[in-house]
């Protein structure tokens, strides 16, 4: 091989061994991970809550301080409300008597009702047999002797009248004594008369009225007995199970209203503004006192669009405040908008992007009530990854 063809072939060899070198750093440097870290001032916010209550009233007590740390479900603001709570003692006791009133119908008739009703019965339907059957031979017995008796005094009545009238005209009575003898005679046909009737009545039995009437005292006393046992009606224990069900909606309205009394705190806050203090009158639904959420609270900031690809959802941030230097709060990336803000009105070059800023939330972990509405705060999202 001559020298000249010896140096071409080493030069095309050291050509080659230099575009793959070239080939192979391109791809490992295209394989590396930019690590950043992106730095952006924010503001603190916290959610703030207006409380009121749907009932209004005179204010009775105050029970919380403005700036005080209270847990979820501390009264705040307590109100008078003795008409509330006299109505609830109004329909607590209308309860107590719809549900008797439900209990007792459905455990229907007493036993001893059911028993008093049955002798009732047992009553009507001897009094029916008795006005069927008609008088025993003894009362026919002794009417007869009593109209028998009747007739003879009758008869002697009518002897000693005759007698006296004989005498009288003789002149050999007093009229007085005549007089006698003609009321006796007089009453002796009564008592027969009647004595006749009282015989010829038991004769002939009880007239069939008071037979009808007999039959149906023993319907009305039987029909008694079967209603007893029957028991109330579905329809009757349905409209009772509705009077209860209607009173237990309407005490359950009034312990509503009533647990409007007191204004308390929806979750873990810390007071902000009492607006009312002891004796006030408050309309319903006015605010009265304003609370700031501790648990609800994030650090406002705004992400340049030339970092944007280096933010996620959930990313953890590290967050710090001037108030305490050198703590660092923990926080996480909670919301990123769709939308930028502070945007040129023609972007122009691409240096002009950073202007173009996107809003977001990172909310803070605050155990200890540091952060406050407004506070200045740095965050830094160490980590963020770019290719």
């Amino acid at each position: 091989m001559s020298r000249a063809r010896r140096w071409i072939t080493i030069g095309l060899a050291l050509s080659a061994l230099t575009a793959c070198g070239l080939w192979v750093g391109s791809k490992e440097f295209a394989s590396r991970k930019i690590i950043t870290t992106i730095h952006l001032p924010g503001v603190v916010e916290v959610q703030e809550v207006r409380l009121g209550s749907k009932i209004g009233g005179r204010v009775q007590d105050v029970l919380a301080s403005e700036g005080s740390l209270v847990e979820s479900g501390t009264p705040l603001i307590r109100f008078e409300v003795p008409e509330l709570q006299t109505q609830r003692a109004q329909w607590e006791a209308k309860l107590r008597s719809a549900e008797a009133d439900l209990k007792k119908a459905r455990n229907g008739a007493r036993r001893e009702e059911i028993v008093a009703s049955a002798a009732a019965l047992a009553a009507a339907e001897a009094r029916a047999t008795r006005m069927k059957v008609g008088y025993r031979e003894e009362e026919i017995r002794e009417a007869r002797d009593d109209w028998t008796s009747a007739e003879a005094d009758l008869k002697l009545a009518e002897e000693q009248f005759g007698r006296y009238e004989r005498l009288f005209a003789r002149k050999s009575v007093a009229q007085a004594e005549l007089d006698t003898a003609r009321a006796n005679l007089d009453r002796a046909k009564g008592k027969t008369a009647a004595a006749r009737a009282h015989y010829d009545m038991l004769t002939r039995g009880n007239r069939p009225e008071d037979i009808a009437e007999s039959e149906a005292l023993r319907a009305q006393a039987q029909a008694n007995l079967d209603l007893l046992k029957a028991g109330t009606r579905e329809e009757e224990i349905a409209r009772l199970e509705g009077v209860v069900a209607e009173t237990h909606s309407r005490l359950r309205e009034i312990e509503v209203d009533l647990d409007e009394g007191v204004v308390r705190a929806p979750s873990r806050s810390v007071v902000d503004v009492l607006s009312v203090r002891k004796g006030d009158l408050v309309p319903a639904g006015q605010t009265v006192v304003r609370v700031l959420r501790a648990d609800d609270l994030w650090v406002r900031v705004y992400i340049p669009e030339t970092d944007l690809g280096k933010i996620r959802l959930n990313q953890a941030a590290s967050v710090t405040i001037d108030a305490y230097p050198g703590k660092v709060f923990q926080g996480t990336i909670v919301q990123i908008a769709t939308v930028s803000e502070f945007t040129p009105r023609n972007i122009q070059s691409v240096d002009e992007r950073r202007h173009q800023v996107f809003g977001a939330k990172v909310r803070v972990v605050d155990t200890q009530g540091v952060f406050k509405s407004g506070m200045a705060a740095d965050v830094v999202i160490a980590g963020a990854e770019a290719r």
